[in-house]
């Protein structure tokens, strides 16, 4: 694996279900080929972070950004019927520590950083701008988590301090 970025097959399935769920096969085939994949990956193998990535500027490129959005908010709430009644009643507070913990499980590169503030908190998703079309895709996943444990807020996206970083205010209080 060395130093190269990688991430878990789920991550880019988790796109690709929301692509072929959106623009159907036709979508999805055209997704994949962008991104260079036969198949679908494993959920549990290792592949390069460029495949996401790839598959997030398919579409960006073909139907936008808000849709990069979608996209993340999808992947972050395709849980299962259990595991998002499960969800529904937990805090806030405790999903986003289930969701950084989760992180070190699905990306060989990187940080989710939590820092409560006064309004909710304040995450850093270091080393995530591979490239531009990630932080969307993350804001859209952040926004899933609010919505799968039924909180009221936003999420902002906001400058981070370094150009690799992505950071957003979730705002809940």
């Amino acid at each position: 694996m060395g130093s190269e970025k990688m991430v878990k097959g789920a991550v880019v399935n988790g796109y690709l279900k929301f692509v072929k769920k959106k623009w159907g096969v036709v979508g999805l085939q055209e997704a994949a080929k962008y991104a260079g994949i036969d198949e679908n990956p494993r959920d549990g193998e290792w592949v390069p972070a460029t495949t996401a990535t790839k598959v997030l500027e398919w579409i960006r490129d073909n139907k936008g950004m808000k849709y990069v959005e979608d996209a993340g908010r999808y992947a972050s709430t395709d849980l299962g019927v259990f595991t998002y009644i499960v969800a529904s009643f937990m805090s806030i507070e405790k999903f986003i520590r289930r969701a950084q913990e989760t992180y070190r499980t699905l990306f060989n590169y990187g940080e989710f950083v939590i820092e409560p503030t006064d309004t909710g908190a304040a995450i850093t998703i270091k080393d995530a701008r591979y490239p531009e079309p990630s932080c969307n895709a993350w804001k859209g996943a952040l926004e899933g988590i609010m919505q799968v444990t039924r909180t009221k807020g936003e999420v902002r996206m906001i400058d981070a301090d370094s150009p690799e970083d992505c950071k957003y205010e979730m705002i809940w209080k």
